[in-house]
């Protein structure tokens, strides 16, 4: 790292220490995080029940590098042709299903190979094994990996598991990065250590196998969230850790059991939330009882089971950054094991700070009433006094996330990032014009200010709803929706439409200002075959909202709003 950026970061952490009432480590001063020598701060972690991680993991962060990183697959351990059939895993597999572990051997160097000293030199048989990760990246063009160390290989930087992200829709690459090392200077939240990385594998599976490594471009490596990462951050690591990929605080009683439940489908409870901490999962199922009760005020439910601060904080950091996929997924729940609270902590952030997603970005997306959907959230932001609460700390983290050290942290990635995408193999794989890549990279900057504003008109828009599945009765059809909410109070009417179009040129039923959440057609009145509905939700100042369903058409295009019909 250059000595500028070094010490400018160094003072950034040494304030964040201040403000969150840590200690501020010494020259020197470097421990083992989550041994005895962290006492003192887990301990005023517990007496005060705010989240403050140790964040001396991160005093040996070097933003500004890139680590070398080549991997052979190995012949002897592999079948024929099995890195290519990996990387086309998902070509003949569903999305959901987990891609074949591969054995390596992994070792770090520089440009010109694995060098003597570091990670993994003069390894001649596998000491690791690797995978395709992540979600939608699995049906990209490059691949982003998991790499697991086996035991006989040591440590890689304090883990045992690399996380290598390729961000392929992502044009600028560097929107997880920006928003974990954001997250470093924020009181009252975790963060995961990244690092930028130069990939180069080298197929001895291939028929077409030879003596040098191919070049795989830049990733950045995320840390891996468990029971290790836990340890690390002087956090406690027998507690609860959960990651969210399909959860909205409701109950789901059938996935959702007790580990010592005759019915406990481990699978199932895992397609809800994932468990990355201990499986005693009475704590979660007493917060989610208690969440989903609404003669329980939410207030109490929050001050029990939560943490006031932390939530705040998480909610604000998502709205300033634009992270507009985390009302059901892509979070981190954690709870140490003598305390009843659950702590948000971050996790992936590629989709935030203005991503190349306009065609799945609703209206509803905006604000906080992208955040309505979830039974926990809702409950909280009808109460005036949290809407307060959560402006005020929106302006406060407006403090931290500024355009100036916005500017610091990209100007810091742009001559890694940059050399990267304008070379192959990464150029190549673009989903879009290089000429464009400037532009796009810099008007990062302007997002937060951005955000802030589209989560203030938010506040005075109807709350989006859900469409009901329409119901043929005899002769009729009947549609019903939930009803909306407005924070103001204001009075709220529904326009009805059908259409037999996805973009609702051709409208050709209607019922307007509407107070009931249903309506009732003859059959006679609609067109057979596809029809598309939805309800315009208008309050009495004129601001509108939409559903929150959507269709992906044939062509991938996404149409929000709107549900399907097929009248026979």
């Amino acid at each position: 790292m250059r000595r500028g950026n070094k010490a400018i970061l160094t003072l950034i952490i040494a304030l964040t220490f201040l403000i969150s009432g840590c200690k501020v480590p010494g020259a020197g001063s470097r421990t083992t995080a989550g041994t005895a020598s962290n006492s003192e701060d887990m301990s005023a972690n517990a007496g005060n029940g705010h989240l403050q991680e140790d964040k001396r993991i991160y005093s040996e962060d070097q933003i500004d590098s890139v680590v070398n990183l080549y991997v052979t697959v190995d012949s002897k351990q592999n079948d024929s042709d099995a890195f290519y059939k990996l990387n086309h895993w998902y070509d003949l597999h569903d999305i959901a299903e987990d891609s074949p572990q591969l054995n390596i051997i992994v070792q770090q160097g520089d440009e010109n190979g694995p060098k003597p000293g570091e990670f993994g030199y003069g390894t001649s048989t596998p000491n690791a094994t690797i995978e395709v990760r992540g979600a939608t990246n699995r049906a990209a063009a490059q691949k982003s990996y998991k790499i697991k160390l086996k035991d006989s290989a040591g440590l890689w930087r304090g883990r045992t598991v690399l996380n290598l992200n390729k961000h392929s829709f992502d044009f600028t690459r560097v929107r997880n990065k920006l928003s974990f090392d954001y997250f470093k200077l924020i009181p009252n939240m975790s963060s995961l250590r990244t690092q930028f990385v130069h990939l180069h594998v080298k197929d001895l599976t291939s028929p077409k196998a030879g003596s040098r490594y191919e070049d795989y471009g830049l990733f950045t490596d995320i840390e891996q969230p468990g029971k290790r990462f836990l340890a690390a951050h002087g956090l406690d690591s027998t507690g609860q850790l959960y990651k969210a990929d399909d959860f909205e605080f409701f109950r789901y009683p059938n996935q959702l059991r007790l580990s010592t439940d005759p019915k406990y489908d481990e699978k199932a409870f895992k397609q809800i939330l994932d468990i990355k901490g201990s499986n005693d999962h009475r704590k979660l199922l007493n917060m989610l009882d208690a969440v989903n009760d609404v003669k329980q005020d939410i207030n109490d439910v929050i001050d029990k089971y939560f943490d006031r601060e932390n939530y705040l904080t998480w909610l604000a950091a998502n709205i300033l950054m634009g992270n507009i996929d985390t009302n059901a997924q892509n979070f981190l729940l954690y709870s140490p094991v003598n305390s009843e609270k659950f702590y948000f902590m971050p996790w992936d952030y590629d989709g935030a700070w203005g991503a190349d997603n306009k065609d799945l970005t609703a209206n509803w997306n905006k604000g906080i009433s992208n955040y309505w959907g979830s039974v926990l959230h809702q409950r909280f932001f009808k109460d005036p006094k949290n809407i307060e609460d959560l402006s005020k700390k929106i302006e406060e983290l407006s403090k931290i996330i500024t355009k100036d050290q916005t500017k610091k942290f990209l100007d810091t990635y742009y001559p890694i990032v940059n050399k990267f995408v304008h070379s192959n193999p990464d150029l190549f794989y673009m989903n879009r014009h290089i000429s464009e890549f400037d532009q796009e990279y810099k008007s990062i900057v302007d997002q937060p200010e951005k955000n802030k504003k589209d989560y203030y008109a938010s506040l005075q828009n109807p709350m989006p709803v859900y469409l009901g599945d329409p119901v043929s009765k005899g002769n009729t059809y009947h549609f019903e929706w939930d009803p909306s909410y407005d924070l103001q109070g204001d009075e709220l009417k529904y326009d009805f439409q059908i259409s037999s179009d996805l973009e609702f040129k051709n409208v050709y039923y209607e019922k307007k200002d509407l107070t009931d959440v249903s309506v009732t057609i003859s059959t006679n009145l609609l067109k057979k075959g596809k029809n598309y509905w939805r309800v315009i939700v208008t309050d009495s100042k004129g601001n509108k909202q939409y559903p929150f369903d959507m269709i992906e058409a044939s062509d991938d295009k996404i149409y929000n709003g709107l549900k399907e019909v097929d009248v026979n």
